[in-house]
């Protein structure tokens, strides 16, 4: 009785002292709760040996920065189940700030990473490794935190990232609902197609949209094509779409053709009919293909071939998909 009566005093004095505590502050601290929360899951997580710590360093070409991080992000994420992820992005001080939102924005979509710390400098980087990891994997620090050059393998990182089977990729929810509902509103039940062309191949975004009556295509590009007041093509340029949005309506297409840049990338991982144009480097193939769901043309093809190709591409992804 008395172990009772202790406990229970105690339990009004906390409560007591809580309500004080909070009377005082006049507001709820939520956010201090959250800090400690997040805490003691981290703490837990480097005691079970879940979290993986993976770097990576992009401090040469970074003339395709996103779409490489994005790739690099793709493999670095890939694991068993249950671990978690926090990614350091060692960057270059000269070249990378103008691609620096979007780097951002891009590992904000993949929901296995837990933090990302973004560098210049290697100090800094040593510092929170010795953070990020429990005591036990310090010792054994090379299996723990791969160091990687983000972009180094060019072509051969990029067949790779093709042919793997990748994980979710999570938008902002209000932001992908967006994209369904234009697109829906846009095109109704027809299928959408979206175009990522660059001006070189303006031509064969005129002869895909005059080909296809049908379907109903949006396309970024810079200046509409000539076919661009037809009823079946819209171009979402100049709308002031950020990264995001634009990957979402990627998500919410029905198929995609265009660059392998970040946009190809959210096609590939999003497991949308594709046909990826450019983007190799070294020595590179003429053509990769996977499972009939996605292609990349990494060279530059004959025009009137791969006007051919695309048409037929498309008349069969999307033949399929109704059936």
């Amino acid at each position: 009785m008395r172990a009772n009566s202790k406990l229970v005093l105690f339990r009004r004095r906390l409560i007591s002292f809580t309500y004080r505590v909070l009377n005082r502050l006049q507001f709820f601290p939520i956010t201090l709760l959250y800090v400690w929360f997040n805490a003691a899951l981290k703490l837990i997580v480097l005691r079970l040996g879940l979290g993986v710590v993976r770097v990576g360093s992009a401090t040469g070409d970074v003339s395709s920065l996103p779409r490489d991080a994005m790739v690099w992000l793709g493999s670095a994420s890939s694991g068993p189940p249950g671990h978690q992820f926090d990614v350091c992005l060692r960057l270059s001080r000269e070249n990378a700030a103008a691609e620096l939102h979007d780097v951002f924005s891009v590992a904000l979509t993949f929901p296995r990473i837990q933090s990302v710390g973004l560098y210049w400098d290697s100090s800094s980087l040593d510092d929170d490794l010795h953070i990020l990891q429990s005591k036990r994997d310090r010792s054994r620090r090379a299996l723990t935190a791969l160091h990687e050059e983000i972009g180094a393998r060019g072509s051969t990182q990029l067949v790779e990232f093709l042919h793997s089977d990748h994980g979710e990729l999570v938008l902002p929810v209000a932001t992908s609902r967006d994209a369904q509902t234009l697109l829906k509103r846009y095109a109704g039940a027809a299928d959408v197609v979206c175009l990522n062309l660059s001006m070189e191949l303006r031509a064969l975004a005129d002869a895909v949209v005059r080909a296809c009556p049908h379907i109903r295509f949006c396309h970024f590009s810079p200046e509409p094509p000539e076919s661009a007041g037809a009823a079946n093509s819209q171009s979402f340029f100049g709308w002031g779409l950020t990264l995001h949005e634009r990957m979402a309506l990627v998500q919410a297409a029905d198929a995609y053709v265009g660059a392998f840049d970040e946009l190809g990338c959210t096609a590939v991982i999003s497991r949308r009919p594709a046909i990826l144009l450019g983007g190799g480097s070294g020595v590179q193939p003429d053509r990769v293909s996977r499972d009939g769901i996605a292609v990349w043309l990494p060279g530059q093809p004959d025009p009137t071939a791969l006007t051919k190709m695309v048409l037929q591409f498309l008349s069969d992804r999307l033949a399929a998909r109704t059936k």
